[in-house]
């Protein structure tokens, strides 16, 4: 279109033999900057369309980060009253700590050596056992023993070190399983709640803290208490 225009204005405006050389440059001028003007437009409606994509892209990411976030709080809320109705003949003695207590920062939790408030509870860092006796958290319970008792890691996974696997297990087998294992001493509890697979070992998210990786909502590792 500008070009057409252009082409005609300067023929109509022209004569001599200056004519042919004059339209001929304006043509290429005109088309030019009618090359320019359509490569501007295409430019802004590419950027429109990349902006639209980010904002969808954008939105449906905070969303499902927001849906992890949330089924994370609770399995979280779902292990701490399943284990306050578990341990119940327990609870004045774990009271004498702030361990499984509720929190705000890790100064809360400041009397147990090795612990961190997470999801607003006092707990061990990830891989330590809790020693109730001496109230600390331990990288291995050694003499101590291994107990029937948890610290919980949400969307968590170890990759490569699993003893044994168990398929189309409920989590409360799955853990109790670990408990009753007898061919080695299983310290961590590893279950997919989608494909219902539990799988136990003998190394912690501490030993092997190079293949400590995070996963979606379905994993979930716990990891056992000294005696």
């Amino acid at each position: 279109m500008w070009a057409s225009i252009f082409f005609a204005v300067c023929c109509a405006n022209l004569a001599g033999s200056v004519i042919s050389e004059e339209c001929s440059r304006y043509h290429y001028e005109a088309q030019t900057l009618e090359r320019v003007i359509r490569a501007e437009s295409g430019l802004k409606a590419l950027k429109t369309h990349v902006t639209i994509i980010e904002e969808k892209t954008g939105n449906v990411n905070e969303n499902n980060a927001k849906l992890s976030k949330l089924a994370e709080k609770v399995d979280l809320l779902q292990h701490n009253m399943a284990g306050l109705l578990k341990n119940v003949s327990s609870i004045q003695e774990e009271k004498t700590s702030s361990m499984r207590q509720l929190c705000q920062t890790n100064e809360t939790c400041s009397d147990v050596e090795n612990s961190e408030c997470k999801w607003m509870t006092c707990k061990c860092k990830p891989g330590l056992s809790y020693h109730h006796e001496t109230k600390t958290c331990l990288t291995d319970c050694g003499d101590h023993g291994y107990g029937n008792t948890f610290q919980v890691e949400l969307d968590t996974t170890i990759k490569g070190f699993n003893d044994k696997s168990i398929t189309s297990i409920s989590l409360e087998d799955c853990v109790q399983r670990c408990t009753m294992e007898q061919r080695f001493v299983c310290k961590t509890v590893e279950y997919g709640k989608a494909n219902k697979l539990c799988q136990l070992s003998r190394e912690t998210l501490y030993t092997k803290a190079k293949f400590y990786e995070k996963a979606n909502w379905q994993y979930i590792i716990y990891t056992r208490d000294c005696n």
